[in-house]
């Protein structure tokens, strides 16, 4: 018995050393001298470490050979996400510039260099561009849309001579936006525009997607063909830059865009000009009691006057913005047509013959009637000085006075012979709903109330008129106004 307990201490000793030996005769050698190494972490979560930077990009940019011909590039750089610290440590757990690479290539694009820019309009735009030129160039070429080649170089070279007598002279061309462009890489999941053609196609079209494309018929021109595509001429002409004037020729099976424009930044022009312009004489009606109703008969011939008149004009992506009349001269005075009718009252019903003509003179219609910006506009703007007055073009019954936001403040007037005249953007308003008015009276003042479709900022002064047979937006039909001028 007292050899069984001698033995005991004897197999607890044997016990311990046999762990001991396990424990620490097996543990791997530490790296007692800490090394310099390089920690990687993609989107902030570490992946691995290794001992040289540069191998690892340089392995990325041989095996990404692919990429650097899609984008002629020489270099393809890390991903963004990817962050390397230098740090000290004591593992020697370092990984291969391979074996990096073959964890993130799957995970995120790599980038080349390049530039963002930032264009800060009504909503901001960011492009991508290889090289900054590409980006001036397309910038250059959709300014040259809406801008003459010849009026854009004497702008550039400020060789265009003042105006002597009438003229005008370009103030200036820019882009509407600022801009902001920096150097940087670029994910290559991202568009990066490589070359001028596809970019001022974005920048005018507001996409890369193909444009409507109409084949020319016989007997087909550049203004039919804009009307029945709901495009303006000015449109048509920047769609399709080959054409220098609305009165080229189409030939049958020729091919023309009819894409709408869309374009990512506004191309300001500011224009001052002398024009020397006809004054038209009015028609002055005169009512005479001792002759029966129907009876009529000519006092005066009307004789067109002529005015000399300055002009700041601004306009916006080829179509006129806004009007500012700086001066006018009366070069010769209009002699009004005096045209005398019988009646004992003044009568509520419009003469179809004779329509007064809605504002003062000088005056610059900035959009006819017909197709604009992809829809239709049913009537004409009509620009003049602010606070001017408006006329009722007709006889007539106040129908209704309105506002919203696009026309602003309106009088709608009903001549009692199936049509109707619409008058919108007024600043002041002088008459009242029922209210009985004659050819030629003030009904209000021209003002700049409401707001573009497309923009959304206030317009800019002008009068839209519009002559409607049946009730205006119930069902009425719109017909050219300046029919009833001719």
């Amino acid at each position: 018995m007292k050899e069984k307990l001698k033995s005991i201490p004897i197999l607890m000793i044997a016990l311990i050393i046999t762990i001991a030996i396990f424990t620490f005769g097996f543990t791997p050698e530490i790296n007692k001298n800490p090394s310099s190494v390089y920690q990687i972490y993609l989107d902030g979560k570490a992946i691995g470490m290794i001992t040289d930077k540069e191998e690892l990009e340089n392995y990325i940019n041989k095996e990404q050979e692919e990429l650097k011909q899609k984008y002629n590039v020489d270099k393809i750089h890390l991903p963004l996400g990817l962050k390397i610290e230098k740090v000290i440590t004591y593992e020697n757990n370092i990984s291969s510039a391979k074996d990096i690479y073959q964890k993130i290539k799957d995970l995120k694009s790599f980038t080349i260099s390049g530039y963002i820019v930032r264009i800060m309009g009504r909503n901001e735009t960011r492009i991508n561009v290889l090289d900054k030129e590409i980006y001036n160039e397309a910038i250059e070429r959709v300014i040259k849309a809406f801008a003459t080649e010849t009026e854009y170089l004497n702008y550039l070279s400020g060789s265009e001579k003042e105006i002597d007598d009438v003229g005008k002279i370009t103030e200036s061309i820019s882009i509407e936006e600022e801009k902001y462009i920096r150097k940087s890489n670029i994910s290559t999941d991202e568009q990066i525009f490589t070359n001028v053609d596809d970019l001022t196609k974005y920048l005018l079209f507001g996409t890369l997607e193909e444009q409507g494309r109409y084949t020319v018929k016989l007997g087909d021109t550049i203004e039919k063909v804009a009307y029945n595509n709901s495009l303006s001429i000015d449109e048509f002409m920047v769609a399709n830059p080959q054409f220098l004037d609305v009165n080229n020729l189409l030939y049958e099976g020729q091919e023309v865009v009819v894409g709408l424009i869309r374009p990512k930044v506004n191309v300001m022009i500011m224009e001052y000009a002398i024009e020397r312009k006809v004054k038209p004489y009015n028609t002055e009606i005169r009512y005479d009691n001792r002759i029966l109703m129907g009876n009529e008969y000519e006092l005066q011939e009307g004789i067109n006057g002529e005015q000399k008149v300055t002009q700041r004009i601004v306009i916006r992506n080829g179509k006129i913005d806004q009007v500012r009349i700086i001066a006018v001269e009366e070069l010769k005075p209009a002699v009004n047509r005096i045209h005398v009718r019988g009646g004992k009252k003044l009568p509520n019903v419009g003469d179809t013959n004779i329509w007064a003509w809605p504002t003062i003179s000088p005056y610059i219609i900035t959009s006819p009637f017909g197709p604009r910006w992809g829809s239709f506009h049913d009537g004409i703007d009509i620009a003049c000085v602010y606070n001017s007055p408006i006329y009722a073009a007709n006889n007539g019954t106040v129908f209704r006075i309105s506002y919203d936001h696009r026309g602003g403040n309106q009088v709608i007037i009903n001549h009692n012979n199936g049509y109707y005249t619409v008058y919108a953007h007024l600043a002041r308003i002088n008459v009242k709903k029922g209210q009985v008015v004659q050819r030629g009276q003030k009904i209000a003042t021209m003002g700049n109330t409401g707001h573009h479709p497309l923009t959304g900022r206030r317009v800019g002064t002008h009068l839209h008129f519009e002559i409607v047979v049946g009730v205006p937006f119930n069902g009425g039909r719109a017909m050219n106004p300046l029919i009833k001028y001719r």
